[in-house]
């Protein structure tokens, strides 16, 4: 199994996050082993936010091996091409390291100042994924669609060995369609472990339905994290920050958190966490990766959260965590 960082990205008042405090993360995640780094996108949101696109530019320039990518960004707002090009330049900056993941998005606040409709929205995003992988892998594109129209059209440079495109989804039919038209599934960080058992199944069915090799199409999974001397310990250092994070999805309207009835109370959002001893952790993977998990990517700094706390559990996450699964 794999493992990443989904990186921080919140500005909030007094936090004291800046964002080349990710300079100094990313440096750390590849001296310990992690194989990953990745960005959101976010937009509208009283919180700053760290925009994906620049920021990943940037770890390019300060990193070597790392893999980077978005999960996920929202295709549908750009224009394809544009953002084509965006993702393969990242890909020459780093040599080869960019995946692209993408998601239909869900706030209204975010799709309708960029003119994309909600209710529209799922036509725009398949259209969207179609072009960028036509202009990541073909000479000349000529596409009359609904949302878009080019006549030979193109990107210059193209990635060597294309862009791997993930997409993520919570649904059944999102699910088989991240089967269909990618090369990964993003499966919510929203979903319980009886959840993920029903939702690896649906993604496999497909991927076997649609004739593709399960091999080469990863499942991946975010988990919140944070690496203590015991439980008690690391719940208390991490509790005030993580809260304040799902004290903002509900104030967002989040819609997994309204599917399951889930109110901003630590016990009940636990079961989706990765706390506690480095064991403890280990633990709690063995049965994702048992599921058929192929690569985590763990978030672990909050909103207001400090720089050396997050520092410390990125070192103990790759010195005590990660050599188990090597």
């Amino acid at each position: 199994m794999k493992f990443g960082v989904f990186l921080n990205q919140y500005y909030t008042p007094d936090s004291g996050f800046d964002a080349t405090d990710l300079y100094e993360q990313a440096e750390l995640m590849e001296d310990v082993g992690f194989d990953g780094a990745s960005l959101g996108e976010r937009h509208i949101h009283e919180e700053g936010f760290v925009e994906p696109i620049t920021a990943l530019s940037a770890l390019a320039a300060r990193t070597e091996s790392l893999e980077l990518s978005t999960m996920a960004m929202l295709p549908a707002l750009y224009n394809p091409i544009h953002l084509a090009e965006y993702v393969a330049m990242i890909d020459e900056l780093s040599g080869g390291r960019m995946r692209f993941g993408a998601a239909i998005g869900y706030r209204e606040r975010e799709l309708e100042p960029f003119g994309v409709p909600t209710k529209g929205r799922s036509k725009v995003f398949i259209e969207a994924l179609h072009l960028l992988k036509r202009l990541w892998s073909e000479e000349s594109v000529t596409h009359d669609g609904t949302h878009w129209s080019f006549d030979d059209v193109f990107i210059s440079p193209r990635p060597e060995n294309g862009i791997p495109l993930w997409i993520g989804g919570h649904a059944d039919i999102a699910i088989k369609r991240a089967a269909y038209r990618g090369d990964g599934w993003i499966a919510s960080a929203s979903s319980t472990t009886e959840d993920l058992k029903h939702q690896i199944g649906v993604y496999e069915d497909a991927l076997d339905e649609f004739g593709k090799d399960r091999s080469k199409n990863d499942v991946i999974l975010m988990r919140d994290c944070f690496v203590g001397d015991s439980v008690e310990e690391a719940r208390d250092t991490i509790e005030p920050y993580l809260l304040t994070l799902y004290r903002m999805y509900a104030r967002w309207g989040q819609t997994y958190m309204d599917e399951h009835e889930v109110e901003v109370d630590y016990d009940e959002l636990a079961e989706k966490f990765v706390i506690g001893t480095p064991d403890d952790c280990i633990e709690k993977l063995r049965t994702y990766e048992d599921l058929g998990v192929d690569q985590v990517y763990i978030r672990c700094q909050f909103p207001g959260q400090p720089q050396d706390l997050t520092l410390d559990c990125l070192e103990r996450f790759g010195e005590e965590v990660i050599p188990s699964f090597a």
